[in-house]
């Protein structure tokens, strides 16, 4: 940011503080405000005029009082009767104010020493002298000097409590009269500074408007923007499933035939006794197997894809993969004349020994498919804790632009012919999956006309399962020693809507002894178990069939049927990943169309053993 842009960044924030410190001055003033009217409010209730009154009253009744005796005094023997009536009046008037008088008239005289003096001295003056105010008694001359003296002097006294009264409301007039004057300062300042926050905020609205008007028209070009790419990643959305859902429906009717192809390969195979012949059908079997890779990689998508893919997380010798990937790999780098340089480490990792090994040999089977010369070397090296596997080559290299397409299922680089020797463009999308799904940090370096290089990252451990991996070894042994005649005898239900592939289950089941019913549904397989009064020792059943019925829903309608919970596997064609979250959510055995002849004896041997 420029120097000018930084200032003026720095002033814009000072004028939106300037409203925000009015504003809290403006606040402060209104509580100053608020208490100061209050406090003057509770003065003026406090104003005395009650008590002042009281004051002013009895002070003219006393005077009343010594005024009527004076003239009384004075008068001659015919007013005496109407002048002795007076004075008891104003005594009565006096009587009443004084004794009768409460805390609601005296106010806050009543904690005034000098006023509760005086409401004394002239309570006892009024009781005294009670007995004189009648109309039979005749006050002689002495008492009435008496009377007389004592009502002036109260008078006197009264009269300085009010003067001292009025000495204090005037000091309480002079200190409302200053409050006021600071009210009237504060109120001026609290009007100034709103006139201050109202100029800054309408030059703030004005600054803000303009601010908008530019904001608007950037969202504007943005939200044009952001809609285009929308409907261009639509657009390209729609399409990938478009195309996903045209590959998993055209890879489930290509693999039907496939399946009873392979299925009438295996049984022809003991029918056919020349060596001209057995080549042949080695050359078939040959095509065969290539055309099961190129489908069995769109399974493998959409197993991942529907989450159906178990991970068996184990200690893993590098070097074991790394034999295994020489071992298959080799035949294919010597034919296209590649060196293919595998160094061994001696490391372990924590993975997974299967989906490890698909990686890295879609990795070398990717480079074998685009290296035309040189070499494919796979390293592996410890750093940090972890080990960094290697996969490079010596190839025509990846452009930057398209080093994230590659990635996407059925993207190929120059492949423009669609070589099926090159695959389907899916290997790249299944690493990637399989690593997120290992939690592996896949990393690609490449340059045009150098070569690329993949590297995975994974962490180390010390040792591997060698128990399990002897177990697991001696398992594959066991059920390759088991002899094919073990089937002979089995009784097995084979249910599936497609006729060719009953027929070469039939046919290949029959070669090893099996008694075989054959089906398209369950309720023909109902029928056909009640005629022949016969109850299967496994069900073989396809799971999608006719009428939006399953594999799963014809197992269990068989079980009810024969009242026995039959062993069953259940073969499938599909390879779309709701219908795999469905097979797999079944929970029995699950093969997948083509199988081959030595796995389906395996699955078969498996489960009529662990029925046993």
């Amino acid at each position: 940011m420029a120097i000018g842009d930084a200032e003026a960044a720095l002033s814009n924030r000072w004028v939106a503080w300037i409203p925000g410190l009015a504003a809290l001055v403006c606040l402060v003033v209104m509580l100053y405000l608020l208490i100061q009217i209050d406090v003057t409010r509770k003065q003026l209730q406090d104003d005395g005029v009650l008590e002042f009154n009281f004051v002013q009253q009895v002070d003219h009744n006393l005077t009343g009082f010594a005024k009527s005796l004076v003239d009384y005094q004075l008068s001659d023997s015919a007013e005496r009767e109407a002048m002795r009536d007076r004075y008891i009046q104003q005594y009565d008037i006096l009587y009443g104010s004084i004794l009768h008088a409460g805390n609601s008239w005296l106010g806050h005289l009543a904690s005034l020493g000098s006023v509760q003096d005086f409401m004394q001295r002239t309570s006892d003056f009024l009781l005294r002298n009670e007995a004189y105010m009648s109309p039979d008694i005749t006050i002689d001359e002495d008492l009435l000097v008496r009377l007389r003296g004592e009502a002036f002097e109260l008078s006197q006294l009264i009269y300085g409590i009010g003067l001292e009264m009025f000495e204090r409301k005037s000091v309480v007039r002079d200190a409302i009269s200053r409050r006021m004057d600071e009210l009237y300062g504060a109120l001026w300042f609290c009007s100034l500074c709103f006139v201050l926050v109202s100029l800054t905020s309408v030059l703030l609205f004005v600054a803000t408007m303009r601010r908008t008007a530019s904001l608007r028209t950037a969202a504007q070009l943005t939200q044009t923007q952001l809609s285009t790419a929308l409907d261009e990643l639509t657009t390209g959305d729609i399409e990938r499933r478009a195309q996903n859902r045209f590959m998993a429906s055209a890879s489930h009717d290509l693999r039907q035939p496939l399946h009873a192809l392979g299925l009438y390969l295996n049984a022809l195979r003991r029918h056919v006794s020349t060596d001209q012949g057995q080549l042949i059908l080695s050359n078939i079997n040959r095509s065969t197997e290539a055309l099961n890779q190129l489908l069995n990689s769109m399974l493998d998508l959409s197993k991942l894809d529907a989450g159906v893919v178990d991970v068996n997380w184990t200690n893993v010798s590098l070097d074991a993969v790394f034999d295994t990937l020489h071992q298959n790999f080799l035949p294919e780098a010597n034919q296209k004349e590649l060196a293919l340089d595998i160094q061994y480490s001696g490391l372990y990792v924590r993975s997974d020994k299967l989906l490890l090994e698909r990686i890295l040999g879609n990795l070398v089977a990717n480079a074998l498919n685009y290296t035309a010369k040189g070499s494919i070397s796979v390293r592996a090296r410890s750093a940090d804790g972890n080990a960094c596997i290697s996969v490079s080559d010596t190839g025509p290299g990846i452009p930057r632009s398209e080093q994230d397409a590659i990635f996407n299922e059925y993207y190929q680089l120059q492949n423009p012919e669609r070589d099926r020797s090159k695959g389907l463009g899916l290997g790249l999308s299944i690493v990637k999956r399989l690593t997120r799904l290992l939690g592996v940090e896949l990393e690609l370096s490449s340059a045009e006309g150098i070569g690329t290089s993949f590297t995975l990252t994974l962490p180390l451990t010390s040792a591997s399962d060698e128990n399990a991996d002897e177990d697991t070894t001696a398992q594959a042994l066991s059920e390759q020693s088991v002899c094919r005649d073990t089937l002979h005898g089995l009784s097995i239900l084979v249910i599936d809507d497609e006729q060719d592939v009953r027929d070469g289950m039939k046919t290949l089941l029959i070669q090893h002894g099996c008694d075989v019913c054959i089906a398209d549904s369950a309720e023909q397989a109902c029928d056909n178990i009640i005629a022949a009064d016969w109850v299967p020792d496994l069900i073989i059943a396809d799971y999608r069939l006719r009428d939006e019925k399953t594999g799963d829903m014809a197992i269990r309608q068989v079980r009810e049927e024969v009242n026995t919970d039959v062993p069953a596997m259940i073969i499938t064609g599909d390879t779309s990943p709701a219908r795999l979250r469905e097979a797999t959510a079944s929970g029995f055995p699950l093969l997948h169309k083509p199988v081959i002849a030595e796995d389906l004896y395996k699955a078969i041997i498996r489960l009529v053993g662990d029925s046993t």
